[in-house]
């Protein structure tokens, strides 16, 4: 049974005259200068086994063929020259300089933060963060692949909620790709040589493990795929000691099709993590969601990042005038 798609079509207004928000989210370069960047076929590769943790700069996972192998690999751009890292190496720390409030408005609801304060990897970079998007650029793919690339959100493991949106400005509301309340697996389309960075929302702090699956036909029609398990740790204390370790773990429970853990689907209680015969009970749809990037103007993220600037601004002023009394 086909499963539930979402093809994400980002479309860029610069023809018709429009200014870009800084934020929006976009595939074109032309679009968003933040998103400009070439990848080169010959790029460094990691050794496998080489473990590194990230806790800022800019990261992009992506399909690249290695060896005439297609593999979903992280392209860490965080050093002066990029390098391409094996996934399961690779621990990202979301501290707690990402933490921000989450709105009160009604279109952020998906969101289930007991504290109304959640942990973002954010969908425009901001300092001591980690930025984490996706790419299609490596030359290899875009020259064999026929058609489009679909990443799949296969399941996630760890404390609280996780949620990946987009948003294109203050002229619509929030674009949920990917969730964990969703107990099926979550595709979207990727057009080729394209470049994308979201929100990726954590209710709360401890080590998450998120799977994706890219995949792909290539133009001799074959059929490649390649799933892999991200490691996050989530808040500046959360201890990551064996967290590379568990993500082994959980991406063999879900090359077998069963999880150990404690999101685990049972008779009697759902769970996070997807697999494909749980999505293939669901009923077979297709839409679309376009995010256009609208006119200039505040956008949502925005006044986020302002709001805690202010407050931390104002938490300082105030510390600073007890201790002059």
């Amino acid at each position: 049974m086909k499963l539930p798609r979402t093809t994400v079509i980002i479309a860029s207004l610069l023809a018709l005259g429009f200014a870009t928000p800084a934020w929006a989210t976009t595939d074109s370069s032309e679009a968003d200068p933040a998103l400009t960047q070439r990848v080169d076929a010959n790029e460094t590769i990691a050794p496998a086994g080489q473990e590194v943790e990230r806790s800022a700069g800019h990261i992009d996972l992506g399909p690249k063929m290695l060896d005439g192998q297609w593999q979903l690999m992280a392209r860490d751009d965080t050093e002066t020259t990029p390098v391409w890292r094996h996934i399961s190496d690779m621990i990202y720390r979301v501290s707690d300089d990402g933490i921000l409030p989450v709105p009160e408005d009604d279109t952020y609801s998906f969101i289930k933060a007991p504290n109304h304060n959640v942990w973002v990897v954010p969908q425009q970079e901001i300092p001591n963060v980690v930025w984490l998007g996706w790419n299609t650029q490596d030359p290899a793919v875009a020259d064999n692949v026929n058609g489009t690339v679909t990443l799949t959100y296969g399941g996630h493991e760890g404390p609280g909620q996780f949620n990946v949106f987009v948003q294109a400005g203050n002229f619509g509301a929030p674009q949920v790709l990917w969730t964990s309340d969703k107990n099926e697996q979550q595709p979207i389309d990727v057009e080729l040589h394209s470049h994308t960075h979201a929100n990726w929302v954590f209710t709360e702090p401890g080590i998450h493990h998120v799977t994706l699956t890219a995949a792909a036909t290539l133009n001799d029609g074959t059929t490649v795929s390649d799933t892999q398990v991200l490691t996050f740790a989530v808040g500046t204390d959360t201890d990551a000691t064996g967290a590379l370790d568990q993500a082994v773990r959980s991406e063999n429970a879900t090359a077998s099709g069963n999880t150990d853990t404690d999101s685990a689907p049972t008779d009697t209680e759902p769970a996070d993590s997807a697999n494909a015969n749980s999505a293939s009970t669901q009923a077979t749809s297709s839409h679309t969601v376009l995010l256009i990037a609208g006119c200039a103007g505040l956008v949502i993220i925005g006044a986020l990042i302002t709001l805690l600037i202010v407050k931390r601004g104002e938490s300082a002023t105030k510390k600073k005038a007890k201790d002059e009394l």
